[in-house]
């Protein structure tokens, strides 16, 4: 038998040694645990849990307050036409314009711009109608009058033309009519006098209007009560869900028809 030289015994040694090494570690590479493996997903779980939900209230915020522009927007331009509507109502005559008044729709005669009517000399009228839907949607409809008695004063044509949906609104639900309030579920409020000559006086602390105007209230039952009103105050409140925030909108409008 031949030994082996003392230094080749050394490197042989140190040979077996190092793979006994690579060996060990590599018995040692296992992977995870089923426990370690049950810890990170549950981890994984609730931080995607918690993102998820700031996620869901930010796109939530974020489409409620679009949808509250939206409405605002909406109603802004509604009121500014209803306005505009309302101070250039007339008949062309001594005939009040206001044909019928409610505390949730008014209708009045308008002159009709796009149809003159240049036989007869007279002005072509329109009846206007805003009134409040029973889904809460803010109309106008507009009639063309086709009828006139022998002393030029409209006929009454009915509410026959297009509507037009101009935003959703809702009534106040409460009110108090003391002093010039207003009553629960009112719109339009009507005044003989005009801006100047009414009184505006801030609501106490448990009102929920803004403000109290304080004026004569003619008899809107009647057409020579109608011919009284000069102002006509609309109030609005937006509110594009049952639970998102309410925002009340008002405008003024003053008739410039003037029965002399």
């Amino acid at each position: 038998m031949r030994l082996l030289s003392k230094q080749t015994a050394f490197s042989l040694l140190g040979i077996g040694r190092r793979g006994r090494r690579i060996l060990h570690l590599t018995r040692d590479e296992r992977g995870f645990t089923l426990i370690e493996i049950l810890i990170v997903m549950i981890l994984l779980g609730v931080i995607t849990a918690m993102f998820s939900a700031t996620y869901t209230t930010t796109v939530t915020r974020s489409s409620h307050v679009q949808a509250q522009n939206i409405a605002q927007t909406e109603m802004r331009a509604a009121l500014n036409r209803l306005v505009s509507d309302l101070r250039d109502a007339t008949t062309g005559g001594t005939t009040a314009p206001i044909y019928s008044a409610g505390s949730n729709s008014i209708s009045f005669y308008s002159p009709d711009e796009l149809t003159p009517n240049s036989t007869t000399g007279q002005i072509t009228l329109r009846l206007i109608t805003y009134s409040i839907s029973g889904t809460n949607v803010l109309q106008r409809q507009v009639t063309k009058v086709t009828t006139y008695d022998s002393n030029g004063v409209p006929v009454y044509p009915g509410n026959t033309g297009t509507i037009q949906n101009l935003g959703t609104v809702l009534t106040p639900l409460t009110g108090d009519p003391t002093n010039g309030g207003w009553s629960a579920g009112q719109m339009f409020k009507y005044c003989q006098q005009s801006p100047p000559n009414m009184a505006i006086d801030p609501s106490n602390a448990t009102s929920p209007e803004l403000i109290t105007w304080s004026c004569q209230t003619p008899d809107i039952t009647t057409l020579s009560g109608r011919a009284d009103i000069k102002t006509i105050v609309v109030r609005a409140v937006v509110s594009p869900y049952s639970n998102s925030e309410r925002f009340t909108y008002g405008a003024v409008a003053t008739l410039r028809w003037d029965a002399s």
